[in-house]
């Protein structure tokens, strides 16, 4: 038997600028486009790692996602999606990306930049 969930997702804490996060990226199957009262937003689950906002974050990290309209989230969503929005099929193995440690840095402008440390 499947299970079923009530209430709000767990969405990551916005870094606070000149700051940076560390994450692992959750399934691509599971990367949504989503209609927020703030417009278009992507969603993609992670695994938090480390975080200024989070104070003790185990090992083993803190499954959540990763919700952002930001010129990062969308380059990572289009990474692994076509404009149709359908998985890309890539003509080597992604899982060296996949399983990588992400680091996102705010920085003093607001905006993001990720890096995939491979």
């Amino acid at each position: 038997m499947g299970k079923i969930t009530f209430g709000a997702p767990d969405n990551m804490s916005e870094v606070p600028k000149g700051q940076t996060a560390t994450f692992k990226l959750g399934k691509p199957e599971d990367w949504t486009i989503e209609d927020t009262e703030w417009g278009e937003k992507y969603t993609i689950p992670i695994v938090l790692l480390s975080h200024p906002s989070y104070e003790s974050i185990s090992k083993k990290g803190i499954s959540m996602q990763w919700q952002s309209k930001s010129v990062a989230a969308k380059s990572l969503y289009y990474w692994m999606y076509n404009e149709e929005q359908i998985l890309k099929v890539f003509d080597h193995d992604m899982s060296k990306e996949l399983d990588a440690v992400i680091e996102l840095a705010r920085l003093e402008s607001g905006k993001y930049r990720l890096t995939i440390n491979v």
